[in-house]
């Protein structure tokens, strides 16, 4: 049976009854997440990957945000008992010139913001109510202009929507001054030079991976985010070369791919000891893209992690600028007027949702006043633009993309309230349901189909074109297609189950099941014409793909009828 979607479990058991409790309604907000990404993620094969990672957090560099508290453990306790789990803590010495504390903080991928130091400082901004500190990233530019001195253009956008390019000259390659390789050894990170040392350092800062390329020699001078050509071949900063793939996108100059776009750069223009000029790459990668091109080069990064995740598109120029803003302090060097950007800006605020204060008591089991709500929320960050007696409406921030829906708002209001602060007999109305008549009925057939030793099969509802030609039930009907570039080759829904219960079959045998007995019970899609309401019909319909004779088939199709209609009577 094909597996169309997978959700890892959490590493490791969460300590408290309560944090459980987070956890399991975490897990539901990562499941609603990937249903969003339903339509790239069914087309790609692959899963969406939920799992808990881990984000080494140093305390020294935290405080430089936020002011914390006193005691380490008060930190940590609180921050889990928001459900940023921390699962440990430990003192750090060596290589540093004054103590440090390194903090293990879980991060589960619907949470990208807490991939740097800021994100966590926000959280423990909000949860202390201390203000926050985000530096200004201020810089100085000379005279000339960079678009004089490089080019970016995108030829894949939607592999990449935005790419930020910053060019410094007359940069002095050297080791990093004592506090840079200091926070970067808290972290866990070895110190390269000046130069790299600072896009790790700006990547540890806010989440948002950088890439310095040596100008001098990409070819022509210029970028070019673009598909790899199939056979193409790079060799990585890992000093390994790799052959690429037509689904692959690559960062190139004039001549050839000098990265792989999210996930490493290339050996021939990495920063090294003889560089002077130097560009600075800030961009935003499909994650989906990253994901698989990690996956297929077993090629992983702190870069390829992040972006796999989705960076805010909205801090691009910040961490471009706060690069370069560093540089200029540790390499020297003069930066060139302005930037080069090509892509699509993002819009400036994402969709409002509106919270109703009746329903926080009635999903948590305790009355909270709305204006402890309002204000949590807007020490979250969200923009509230409506408030009356009963509601309000907010603006979530660009860092936080978990936030879509009511649901949302309400966990964000009981997790910074404080879990510890819902009584264990807190009391929830119990609502019951039915299922309805088609469901019960629906439910029946996949329980005698089952019994008669098929396997359920959940399949993709997109076909090509090829594969609907071979199935058309109903003869000649044009097909319901969609315009999407990430379906270009299976564009069109199903008129018949069996293409895609066949390719299912295909799956199975090239895993070492060749016998699979497969039905599924869904919807097929049919052009119904102008009159329609919707201008296309769904019918739900049964696909049966099986291996055994004719007769018994049949025997298995009788069976199905009978439970339909007892008294009916088949014929062919």
């Amino acid at each position: 049976m094909q597996l169309i979607l997978a959700v890892n479990s959490f590493r490791k058991e969460v300590r408290k009854a309560v944090l459980s409790w987070r956890t399991f309604h975490y897990t539901l907000r990562l499941s609603e997440i990937v249903a969003k990404e339903w339509t790239d993620a069914e087309h790609s094969g692959r899963f969406f990957d939920c799992s808990v990672q881990f984000m080494i957090v140093s305390r020294n560099w935290l405080a430089e945000y936020v002011s914390l508290p006193t005691s380490v453990e008060e930190l940590t306790n609180r921050l889990t008992m928001s459900g940023l789990n921390l699962e440990e803590f430990h003192d750090v010495h060596e290589g540093l010139t004054k103590p440090d504390v390194a903090v293990d903080v879980e991060v589960t991928s619907n949470r990208p913001d807490c991939l740097g130091h800021i994100g966590v400082a926000r959280e423990v901004s909000v949860l202390f109510q201390k203000p926050l500190t985000i530096p200004a990233a201020a810089v100085t530019e000379g005279a000339d202009k960079a678009s004089a001195a490089t080019s970016v253009s995108i030829e894949a956008s939607d592999l990449c929507p935005e790419y930020h390019a910053r060019v410094i000259r007359g940069v002095k390659i050297g080791p990093s001054p004592v506090w840079l390789k200091d926070r970067l050894a808290a972290v866990g990170i070895n110190s390269v030079n000046n130069v790299v040392d600072v896009t790790n350092f700006v990547m540890m800062e806010c989440g948002q991976p950088l890439h310095a390329f040596d100008l001098d020699r990409l070819n022509g001078g210029r970028i070019v985010v673009r598909r790899a050509v199939k056979g193409e071949t790079i060799t990585a900063i890992d000093q390994r070369q790799y052959i690429l793939s037509e689904d692959m996108c690559v960062i190139a100059d004039a001549s050839r791919p000098v990265a792989v776009a999210g996930v490493m750069g290339g050996f021939d223009t990495e920063i090294s000891d003889s560089t002077v000029n130097v560009l600075i790459e800030s961009a935003a990668f499909a994650s989906l893209s990253v994901r698989s091109t990690a996956r297929a080069l077993k090629l992983h990064s702190p870069s390829s992690y992040r972006f796999e995740r989705k960076v805010d598109r909205l801090w691009l120029d910040w961490a471009s600028r706060r690069c370069c803003e560093l540089i200029l302090k540790v390499a020297g060097g003069t930066l060139l007027s302005g930037s080069v950007v090509a892509g699509d800006r993002l819009p400036a605020e994402r969709e409002s949702v509106t919270l109703r204060f009746a329903q926080i008591s009635r999903l948590l089991g305790i009355e909270i006043p709305p204006a402890d709500s309002v204000e949590i929320l807007e020490r979250l960050g969200l923009k509230r633009v409506r408030k009356d007696d009963t509601s309000a409406t907010f603006i979530p921030p660009s860092w936080r993309p978990d936030l879509l829906r009511e649901i949302d708002l309400i966990e964000e209001v009981a997790r910074i309230h404080g879990y510890e602060h819902i009584p264990a007999d807190a009391t929830l109305p119990v609502v019951s349901t039915a299922r309805t008549r088609r469901e019960r009925v629906q439910d029946s057939l996949r329980s005698h189909l089952v019994s008669c030793g098929l396997s359920e099969a959940l399949t993709l509802s997109f076909v090509s074109e090829d594969e609907r030609q071979l199935f058309r039930p109903l003869g000649e009907i044009s097909p319901v297609a969609v315009n999407h570039s990430s379906r270009s080759h299976e564009n069109q829904l199903r008129q018949s189950l069996v293409p895609s219960l066949l390719q299912c079959r295909r799956q199975n045998e090239r895993h070492g099941s060749p016998n699979a007995e497969l039905f599924e019970v869904a919807r097929v899609y049919l052009s119904a014409g102008q009159g329609h309401p919707e201008n296309v019909a769904e019918p739900l319909t049964i696909g049966i793909v099986s291996g055994r004779p004719f007769a018994a088939l049949l025997g298995v199709v009788e069976s199905l009828a009978n439970k339909l209609a007892p008294h009916a009577r088949l014929t062919t």
